[in-house]
Formats: structure tokens, sequence, C-alpha cells
């Protein structure tokens, strides 16, 4: 919960934004956000039986949630 705490004095706080932007949480005293523009996501894969996160890009409606 440190994203909560305020940035010490003197210092900014820095955000590497993930699906966390696209839900109502705020964090106080956050000026800018830097998006790596990919989420991870569940892929069945049958020859395997398993159902891995693969690293792929936003979409573009989860872009517009974002910002």
């Amino acid at each position: 919960m440190r994203a909560f705490a305020p940035a010490c004095p003197g210092f900014r706080k820095v955000v590497l934004a993930t699906n966390i932007a696209e839900t109502s949480v705020t964090i106080p005293g956050i000026k800018y956000v830097i998006d790596t523009g990919v989420v991870k996501a569940h892929f069945y894969n049958p020859n395997k039986g398993l159902e891995p996160l693969i690293v792929v890009p936003i979409s573009k409606a989860q872009a517009l949630e974002r910002s």
C-alpha cells in the first residue's frame, strides 16, 4: 500500500500503469502516469492444458479506460 503514502519531500511518485488504471482507484499526488500499453492476459493452451499469463498489447477500449 506504499502507493497511497505521500512522497518524501523533494521526490516524485512514479506509477507504471497496469490494469489497476482501469479501476476507480485514485492515488493522491499523481500528476503523470507511464503506461506500458500491455496487459497480462490468460490464454488457454489446449496442448498443455494450462492457462498461462501472456503479455499482450492492450485494446483501444482498455487504452481509453486507462487515460
